[in-house]
């Protein structure tokens, strides 16, 4: 009778508690860029204190992920403090050990679509002109081994007569053939089409995608190839030719939009920064099993590539970069690597989710110190791109008698830098013919927000706009729009004041 009278108390505490209404959870500010800064250039540390002594990480595939991430992290090869040397080393490493070197080696069957991959995307971001050869190769190489069903596989045995592959291995080579298109090489139509079909057909009835090939039972959807799935499916519709009919209200969505939509609805419904949801588990990996921990920071990369090639900087109510940077800075090792899987994935997926690796390569200057920091912005962190700066609008057109007849001196580039009215620069660019266009969308990547809005306007009113549109947030449209001119340029005439091509004019 004492005990149940000592218990009516705390049973009492309890209703009231249990009784009185949860309060919203306050959202977590977004971490300042300061705090990204010391992750960043801790993983770096890390990173190079793990390179052998001849310059590698162990083999091919490792050491170009680990120099893609530290070209995104900002050191620079040309640089000569102790992460230029290192990474310098690393890359002198692959000119003589990477995949692509040569075309005597048929196709190379036995290197990894990964390594393919991930080398092809460093090079382009190394951004040498000496290497577009070896990209083209290395481009090659992947698409002629997309599997019949429009997947791909870990190496290239068999291609292209196997008939599937996996989602993961698809992700990559697709993300490094939209890199290759960016940098305007060649990549067929019929790869983009194989693909698109591929990723429109094997959506699960959840609206995400799983793991396995087309030619076994269909895996569970996971968070990680959902997010591979987005990204594969932005990619193939922005490499695609657009369609010249004008979109209206009354236009019905595509069949690929409408997955994208369901698999970006699985993604906001099971997004998390702590799991990767459903991964694929076997016996091997117990601990995964209890944990939902399957390669963590793959899945967090996957989401920050999916996310930025769909051109979302919220997905529903999760500020998902946000989310990730706080991740990612509360798991961080003391020595600056990442550990929950192999940490050299890890660190390296890691320090490519914090500095977004869809944006140019950060900048590292000299601070106060021995130590190199990148260059942030200032304000809160968020999965938006940056935004130009805002500029006063153009002069007003001088009159028509202050117009020259004649074509001034100078060049496209040149023009760009000047005070000229858009009409101006326009005109200018029309008498200077079609070679004026490449320059126009090289400017495109220019640092300078002025010249690349410029450059964007002079381009609107000089080519149509179904063979521009894109061109101004997406490098795969620019990319594509490079190779159109680069195909089809010598044959553009003008046409009501825009270079198009002649009435009925077809190129095999």
């Amino acid at each position: 009778m004492l005990i149940r009278m000592r218990l009516l108390p705390l049973l009492a505490l309890a209703l009231l508690l249990l009784g009185r209404p949860a309060s919203a959870e306050e959202p977590q500010p977004p971490p300042r860029p300061a705090a990204i800064d010391g992750a960043i250039e801790r993983g770096v540390a890390w990173l190079l204190e793990e390179q052998k002594p001849p310059g590698h990480y162990g083999d091919a595939g490792k050491t170009a992920l680990a120099a893609f991430a530290l070209l995104h992290a900002g050191v620079r090869e040309d640089q000569p403090d102790r992460e230029g040397k290192r990474l310098a080393k690393a890359l002198r490493w692959l000119d003589r050990s990477g995949p692509g070197r040569s075309k005597g080696k048929r196709l190379e069957p036995k290197v990894q679509t990964y390594d393919l991959a991930v080398y092809l995307m460093l090079l382009r971001l190394r951004g040498r002109s000496v290497d577009r050869e070896r990209m083209q190769r290395l481009a090659e190489i992947l698409w002629k081994r997309q599997a019949a069903n429009g997947q791909w596989w870990y190496d290239g045995k068999g291609a292209p007569h196997i008939d599937t592959g996996d989602n993961s291995n698809t992700q990559f080579a697709m993300l490094a053939l939209g890199h290759a298109q960016a940098a305007g090489l060649t990549v067929p139509r019929t790869t983009w089409l194989r693909a698109q079909r591929w990723w429109i057909g094997s959506a699960g009835k959840d609206g995400g995608f799983g793991y396995a090939s087309g030619g076994s039972p269909k895996s569970a959807s996971t968070g990680s190839m959902t997010a591979a799935g987005i990204a594969c499916l932005a990619l193939a519709n922005a490499a695609l030719p657009v369609d010249p009919r004008p979109a209206g209200p009354s236009q019905a969505p595509t069949r690929a939009d409408e997955v994208l939509a369901k698999a970006l609805a699985y993604l906001t419904k099971h997004f998390s920064v702590t799991r990767n949801h459903g991964p694929s588990i076997d016996r091997k990996n117990q601990r995964q099993r209890k944990t939902g921990r399957g390669w963590l920071h793959y899945y967090l990369w996957s989401v920050e590539r999916a996310l930025v090639l769909a051109e979302k900087p919220t997905l529903g109510e999760h500020h998902w970069y946000a989310q990730g940077a706080h991740r990612l800075l509360a798991t961080q090792a003391k020595d600056g690597s990442w550990r929950q899987e192999a940490p050299l994935y890890a660190t390296a997926f890691a320090l490519l989710f914090l500095t977004r690796a869809a944006d140019p390569p950060r900048v590292f200057t000299p601070s106060s110190g021995a130590k190199r920091r990148p260059v942030l912005p200032t304000g809160p962190v968020t999965g938006e791109a940056p935004k130009p700066t805002p500029e006063r609008p153009d002069p007003a057109a001088p009159p028509a008698a202050d117009v020259p007849d004649s074509l001034p001196a100078g060049s496209p580039a040149t023009w760009l830098t000047e005070a000229l009215p858009v009409g101006e620069l326009s005109r200018r660019c029309r008498l200077f013919g079609v070679a004026s266009l490449p320059p126009l969308v090289r400017a495109l990547d220019a640092k300078d927000p002025v010249i690349r809005r410029r450059a964007w306007e002079a381009l609107g009113e000089l080519l149509p706009a179904d063979r521009i549109r894109g061109a101004d947030r997406h490098p795969l449209a620019r990319g594509r729009l490079a190779l159109w001119l680069r195909l089809h340029g010598p044959d553009l005439v003008v046409q009501v004041g825009r270079f198009a091509e002649p009435s009925g004019h077809r190129r095999k």
